[in-house]
Formats: C-alpha cells, structure tokens, sequence
C-alpha cells in the first residue's frame, strides 16, 4: 500500500518536545512499519510569523491528484492536518484513507457515519483552535502598539531588537534611510531618480539587495513610523522607538507629494462635468463633444436620461460657464460690508478665544495631574510597592491619557487662532470670488464653483445652487440685505431693520 506523510509545525511548537517535525515523522515511521505501508513522499509545512500558509499542504494535494493510486495520507492528527472545513471536504473528494496516528483513528468513504459526524467535530474544534489563536495573536499584537511597541517587522532603516522587543536604528541603513526623506524634500527627484540615487550610495531592499523600486519608495516616505509614530489596525500610535526624521521634515516630505500628484487637466477634459444634476428628473449632467468638419471643438451639456426621455434642453459650454458666473456673483460683499463683518467677526472672536482658553487651562491640568501620577507609580515601582507588569500596565495606560489630552490642547490652540483667520479667508473669498472667476479657465473656474457650491441643478436652462455654509447665507442675503450705516458704531447693528447679526462662530463653525 502506496502512502504519503503529512507534518506541520509552528516556530513555537518546534521548540517544544513532542511538537516537532522529526518527532511528528518519527512516529509516522514507526506506524508505517508496523502496518505494511510504504511511503512513497513526505510533505512538511513550517509555519512561522514571516511567512503563514501552508505551501506544502497544496502541493500534496496537486501530487495525489497526479497520483491516483496513492490513497494514504499518515499524519499525526486531526490539527496537524486540517485548518479548516474547506480541507476537510477537499481531502474527502479525492477518497482518501485518512491515519490519524496519535488518536488511532483510520478515516474514509467505507467509515461509519458516527465515526465520520465525531471526525467532522474534531475538524471544527481544530478551525476554532486556529481562529481563536490567530484572534489572540492579533489581540496580543493590538496590545504591544497600545504600550508604544511597533509589533511587526522592522521596516528599511531599523531592526528587530529581541532583547527588548522592540525596533531600533539599522547602523547600516539608517543614515541613509533618512537621507531618502532629505533628498526627496527638495523636490529635485522623481521617484525613479531617487531609487536610483539610493541604489548607487548603498541603500537596496534588505534581502534581495536589489534596487529598491519607485512604489517601495513611496511606501518609505509615507510611513509615519520614520518621525515616531506608526499606524497599525487602522490606527495612528505614538512609537517608544528612536525617531529616524522629524516630523517637520516628514511634512515637508507630504507637501512635495501633494504637488508631483497634483491632478493635470487633459486637453479635452470637461470642466464641469459632475457639477449638475437635472432639475427634472435627478439625473446626472453629462458632457458630449462635437466636432465640426472645420476641426472647431463643441462642448455641450445634456441630462443623461437614465430614468427616460428628458425634456431638459442642450446648453453649450460657454453659455453654462457664464450662468455659473451668476451662481458665483450671488454671493459678493462688497468692501465696505466686508470691513463691517470683519470688525464684527473680531468682536465674537472675543467669545470663542474665551471657550478655547478655559479649555486649555483645563487640560493643561489634566496633563499636570496624569504626569503626577507617572511619577507616583514609577516611585512605587522602585519602592516594589506594585510589580513591574502593573506599573507597565498603568504606564501605557496614563501615557496614553496624556497624549489624548495633548492632542486636544494643541487642536484648542490652534484653533484659538484659525477661528479668524480663516473666518476672514471665506469672507475674503466671498468678496474676490466673481473677480477671481472671470479671470480663470474653465477647469480653474470648475474649483472654485466646488468650493462655494454642495449641489446645482438645471432647469429649463436654469440654474438652482445649494451653497456650502457660510456661503448660502452670504447668498441669501444674511450680509447683503439691506445694509446701510446707522449712526450706531456697533458693527453687530447695522442692518435698516435694526436685526443683529447672530454670533459668528455659528455662521464659521471652524
């Protein structure tokens, strides 16, 4: 009788007597000997944290499908040689005789149907075993980025330290690796140049040595674990290990990518095209471009007429351009009201500074009170009042805290300041916008009617604009209305209507 083996093993469990492959092939051996079988192939998968699957398990299966008169597969055990249901029913296909050596079990088509139902439990047992432990070894992994640990491998530039598991600066690589963010901030390479520029000072992918490619770069230079940080699962972690950059460098790094990506209109791109939609039925507003036999190009925009024969007529892109114009110009302050609001807009900024500045006093005593605390379970883990693990555990904990309550203190700090700015950068805008839009192409003309508009439909060669806060209001005639000067020198009154201006920071929720 023709037979092959079936072993596997994980890096742990090879470590651990009885578990590893020579033991597993041993016992193996000896069953063979003692039934007659002779094996003709031996296969063996070696599960380790750089490399899962099981290659080996499939290649098997292609051999005993090329060799139909092997009908035997020896393993130790039902875990060693299913994953999950899926193996199950594929082993099962092929008629196989099945050794489960270690629980002295023989399984095939000629088994009993209790044998097969007990068989099939112990194959659902052996997929929760896996799926509870890969869930662990992701909790486990989740746990060591809560604690500031980067739990996987070290990226170009770093190693693996064993002793305190954790990463640190390759002396080989790391120089260069942050070198790569210094060249690529001068905005004086392309990818491919810089792949090459690194190639020729030393700097190759770890095992291969081979030139590392332009997409690996990107990869490289987008990684926030190089300046301290490091996103796993989803989310951003503050890393204990060695920063190779600075975050400014890194940002500056972003800021040439935002540039190289910046989209290039392509000679017969429609400008607004995904601007409309049909005020008649929903529809989108689509683009169609005629040529004349002169080789003069039209543009013209229709209702797609997804949901039927519209009735909604043809418009050219010129006359379109110039109703947009209009949706652009019902927006407008003029100068002197422009001045007013700004006035206005500093005097409910006293209000907003106000919350922000509570806010940051607030916080900076949380922070004063969490790095009390460190202090305090750092002294008692010296004084071996609490064990290490719990001074770890409290630690992660309270550090955690505070960099919660830090990011809110510089988001309250910033905003302390852009609340008006960029209040007066809208009013601003409101005030150059049809000036602005006059002056640029369609494509430029196309983003700006982005930033004011949240939809716009057309009908009957009318145009309807929904405008983005604060701009419906400016459009409504919130700014506009009926101004004019009173002799009040209170810029929040200075409507004909004696009607005051609401707070700001509800017209520029910032």
């Amino acid at each position: 009788m023709k037979a092959i083996t079936y072993s596997r093993v994980s890096t742990k469990e090879q470590k651990e007597e009885g578990f590893s492959i020579p033991a597993q092939q041993k016992l193996l051996t000896l069953y063979s000997i003692e039934k007659a079988i002779r094996v003709i192939k031996d296969f063996v998968d070696i599960e380790t944290a750089k490399q899962a699957g099981r290659s080996d398990f499939n290649n098997m299966i292609k051999f005993l499908r090329a060799n139909p008169d092997v009908k035997i597969i020896l393993c130790e055990k039902t875990d060693r040689l299913y994953r999950n249901f899926k193996d199950y029913v594929l082993l099962e296909d092929l008629g196989l005789e099945i050794h489960l050596v270690k629980e002295n079990e023989i399984i095939s088509k000629e088994s009993k149907s209790h044998t097969k139902f007990i068989h099939g439990i112990k194959v659902l047992m052996a997929k929760n075993y896996i799926d509870n432990l890969s869930e662990e070894t992701a909790k486990g992994m989740r746990e060591k980025a809560e604690q500031g640990h980067y739990p996987s491998r070290a990226p170009l530039g770093y190693d693996n330290d064993p002793e305190i598991h954790q990463i640190k600066p390759d002396p080989q690589t790391a120089e260069l690796t942050r070198k790569l963010f210094e060249w690529y901030a001068t905005a004086e390479y392309s990818l491919k140049l810089l792949a090459k520029k690194a190639y020729d000072e030393g700097l190759a992918f770890k095992k291969s040595g081979k030139r590392l490619t332009p997409g690996a770069l990107e990869i490289i230079l987008k990684n926030p674990l190089y300046y301290g940080e490091f996103r796993w699962a989803g989310k951003l972690y503050k890393g204990q290990h060695e920063p190779l950059i600075t975050k400014e460098l890194f940002d500056r790094v972003q800021a040439v990518f935002a540039r190289h990506n910046k989209p290039r209109f392509r000679k017969h791109e429609f400008a607004f095209a995904g601007l409309l939609t049909c005020g008649h039925c929903g529809c989108s507003i689509t683009t169609e471009e005629k040529i004349k036999p002169s080789g003069r190009r039209y543009v013209y925009y229709r209702c797609t007429g997804f949901k039927g024969r519209c009735n909604e007529p043809y418009m050219n892109e010129e006359m379109l351009s110039e109703k947009l114009g209009d949706v652009i110009k019902n927006i407008r302050i003029d100068d002197q009201i422009l001045e007013w609001v700004k006035e206005a807009l500093k005097l409910s900024h006293r209000e907003e500074r106000e919350y922000h500045k509570n806010m940051v006093d607030e916080l900076n005593k949380d922070i004063s009170k969490i790095q009390g605390r460190l202090a305090k379970i750092y002294e008692d883990k010296l004084d071996g009042v609490i064990t290490n693990d719990l001074w770890e555990d409290l630690r992660a904990k309270y550090t955690n805290e505070q960099e919660h309550r830090q990011n809110a203190l510089r988001a309250h700090l910033s905003a302390n300041q852009s609340y008006y700015d960029d209040g007066v950068r809208i009013l601003e805008l409101a005030n150059k916008a049809h000036f602005l839009y006059l002056r640029q192409n369609h494509q430029e003309r196309a983003k700006l009617l982005r930033t004011v508009l949240s939809d716009c439909s057309l009908k009957d060669g009318t145009l309807y604009p929904i405008y983005k806060k604060p701009f419906d209001m400016i459009a409504k005639g919130l700014f506009i209305g009926n101004w004019r000067p009173q002799r009040d020198s209170n810029p929040r009154y200075r409507l004909e209507s004696q009607t005051i201006i609401p707070p700001l920071y509800r017209l520029f929720p910032l």
